[in-house]
């Protein structure tokens, strides 16, 4: 009699379950290039120079597809409490305009080759379930592009004209980094006040803080400034970001929004605003350990402890904290005494608006 065959652990696993070869393989056979009615947004990065010479920046992509029923706008404007109806009809466009990427829909497994300026193709891994992806990439010592942009471009398939660009900002090795708050920072939201937000966000013209664009250029002129936009605020609202910050004459650079492509915690006090904004100035403090940080936000929320707990990890490498006063708390309340304590004096503070900041690096 022929000895029975001892089975190997992953035979027996696929005894046990037998559909997980199957499945398996309709996961790879799922994975799939870009679709005519599907679209990529990919979002402004920075890039870091490493020792030897070469360059290395993150590459972060969106896939999605428009949603296509009709009323969906109604029925996001209800999820709001705001009536399209009760908006004059030049704002009904503009609720339309700014809502559209909050109605579609995420594609996982896509496949996405990205063109880094001066013909270097790289493979994105699938899409997930949120339609998100991501990897980083390190160039050769020389890497194209200009000074200041790497210049990135989705490979669409054959016979698809349509153009994805994304670019990521370099960053030198030594200089001053300004890590920037949006809402009620460089641009009027309302925060503390859910409908004035909705209706700042969706259904009226961005608006920007006086002083604060010529401010920020003033900082810019400095060599080796970098600018590095962190804000609670959705990925769905890049595009009308990246216009709001070019259209008010801000200097442009990285933009780290939070991670959200659905509907929940859309706006305002997020539970996971601190933790993202906490996390997105550390990695950059990890990536970029030669330079110095401006952190500037406002009163609002949780800005204030942030970056007060940053300053004491990280010491000399804290340039200066600059606050926006939104709450009526000038410089000498209470509030600053217990946030900032401890720390030198003239390391912060507490503004109204861009003419009214002293001078903090």
């Amino acid at each position: 009699m022929t000895p029975a065959k001892t089975s190997t652990p992953n035979a027996r696993l696929r005894a046990l379950v037998p559909g997980l070869a199957a499945a398996a393989m309709a996961s790879a056979v799922l994975a799939s290039p870009l679709k005519r009615d599907e679209h990529v947004l990919l979002v402004p990065t920075p890039a870091r120079n490493l020792a030897d010479g070469r360059v290395e920046l993150d590459i972060q992509a969106w896939v999605f597809e428009y949603e296509p029923r009709r009323g969906s706008v109604a029925l996001f404007a209800r999820y709001l409490d705001l009536d399209p109806d009760d908006l004059p009809p030049e704002r009904r466009g503009l609720f339309e305009a700014r809502t559209q990427l909050f109605r579609v829909d995420s594609e996982r497994n896509k496949q996405l080759r990205i063109r880094i300026a001066g013909g270097i193709e790289v493979d994105l891994p699938r899409t997930r379930s949120d339609g998100r992806t991501g990897r980083r990439v390190t160039l050769d010592a020389g890497a194209p592009g200009t000074a200041d942009w790497i210049e990135l471009q989705v490979v669409a398939p054959g016979g698809d004209d349509r153009l994805f660009t994304g670019r990521a900002q370099r960053v030198p090795d030594e200089g001053l980094s300004v890590v920037s708050d949006i809402d009620d920072t460089i641009k009027h939201s309302s925060v503390r006040d859910r409908r004035e937000l909705l209706l700042n966000t969706f259904a009226r013209p961005f608006t920007a803080v006086p002083g604060m664009a010529a401010r920020y250029r003033t900082l810019a002129a400095e060599s080796g400034t970098r600018f590095h936009y962190v804000s609670a605020s959705p990925l769905q609202l890049q595009p009308a970001l990246l216009e709001f910050l070019d259209d008010a004459g801000y200097p442009a650079g990285s933009l780290h929004l939070r991670e959200m492509t659905s509907w929940v915690s859309l706006l305002g006090a997020a539970p996971d605003s601190p933790s993202h904004k906490r996390g997105a100035v550390d990695r950059l403090l990890r990536d970029f350990p030669g330079r110095r940080f401006l952190l500037v936000g406002d009163s609002g929320e949780h800005d204030p402890e942030i970056y007060a707990g940053i300053a004491r990890e990280h010491g000399s490498r804290i340039a200066g904290i600059a606050i926006r006063d939104v709450t009526g708390e000038p410089a000498g309340a209470s509030r600053w005494q217990v946030v900032f304590e401890g720390l030198p004096e003239d390391l912060w503070t507490v503004f109204k608006d861009g003419g009214d900041w002293r001078a903090t690096p």
